[in-house]
C-alpha cells in the first residue's frame, strides 16, 4: 500500500496503513527509487554491494538480521558510515506467522539491540510474511512495516539479464525494489521451500543485474533510502 498525498482522505488511508498494512511504495512525480537489501550483512558481498552503490552516488536500506550483525559491527558500521539506513530484519529469520507474539517481540528487540547506534525505526519482517496481529506488534514498538513493489527476484533467479529487464520494464517513481546482499538462510528456509523456485544462494547475478539498473538509471532516477522517501 503506497502513500498518496496528505488530502484529508489520503489521510485516514495513511493511518489504516500505518496499523493494517506495509509501506510499498510512495506515490510521488519525483523520479527517485529505494533498494532494499535483506538478510546481511555478509562479509563477502555487503562490501561489494556498498562499493557498487558508493560508485553511482547511491543511498540504500539494508533489512539486516541480528545474528549477523552481532558477529561483523565494523560492517554495520561500515553501511551506515555510507549514509545508507539500517532496518531490522529480525534476530534470525524465521518466519513471524509461526511465533507467540512474545517470540517476536523479543526477536526486533534483540535486532534492535545488535544494531545500537546505527537502527533506524524500520522493520522488514522475514520472507515478507506477517500476520494482523505482528503487524501490530511492530506498529507499537514503534516501527515502520516495510514491503516492496518490485521484487528483483534474485533469491531464485540465476541470470543477471532476466532480472533487469524485468525491473527496467516495471520501475516507476518512489518504488521500493527488493534485493538480497546475501540468502540468510541459504535457500532452505525452516517453514518449508517454495514449490515453484529454487532458491540461488549465489549472489554475482545479483550484484551484475544491481550494476546494470544503477548504470542504466542512474541519470533518471535518484537512488535513496527508505526514509528519505518517506519524506
Amino acid at each position: 500500500m503506497g502513500i498518496a498525498s496528505m488530502n484529508p482522505q489520503s489521510l485516514l488511508s495513511t493511518s489504516v496503513r500505518k496499523v493494517l498494512g506495509s509501506l510499498t511504495h510512495v506515490v510521488t512525480t519525483n523520479a527517485v527509487l529505494s533498494l532494499t537489501f535483506d538478510d546481511g550483512p555478509d562479509p563477502e558481498t555487503t562490501p561489494k554491494v556498498l562499493a557498487l552503490l558508493e560508485k553511482y552516488q547511491a543511498r540504500g536500506t539494508f533489512f539486516v538480521v541480528g545474528q549477523a550483525a552481532a558477529v561483523q559491527p565494523d560492517l554495520v558500521r561500515r553501511i551506515a558510515s555510507g549514509g545508507h539506513a539500517i532496518g531490522i530484519h529480525s534476530w534470525d529469520h524465521r518466519a513471524f506467522p509461526g511465533l507467540s507474539s512474545r517470540e517476536r517481540r523479543r526477536q526486533i528487540r534483540e535486532c534492535e539491540r545488535a544494531l545500537q547506534p546505527y537502527g533506524s525505526p524500520l522493520f522488514r519482517p522475514p520472507y515478507g510474511e506477517q500476520t494482523v496481529m505482528s503487524r501490530l506488534e511492530a506498529f507499537m514498538m514503534g516501527y515502520e512495516v516495510v514491503g516492496w513493489n518490485l521484487n528483483s527476484g534474485d533469491w531464485y533467479e540465476s541470470q543477471s539479464s532476466v532480472m533487469v529487464k524485468y525491473l527496467l520494464e516495471m520501475v516507476s517513481p518512489g518504488g521500493i525494489i527488493l534485493f538480497h546482499d546475501t540468502l540468510y538462510d541459504k535457500g532452505a528456509p525452516a517453514h518449508g521451500t517454495d514449490p515453484e523456485h529454487v532458491s540461488w544462494p549465489d549472489r554475482q547475478p545479483m550484484l551484475d543485474a544491481l550494476e546494470t539498473m544503477l548504470d542504466r538509471l542512474s541519470g533518471s532516477y535518484r537512488f535513496v533510502t527508505v526514509l528519505e522517501l518517506l519524506q
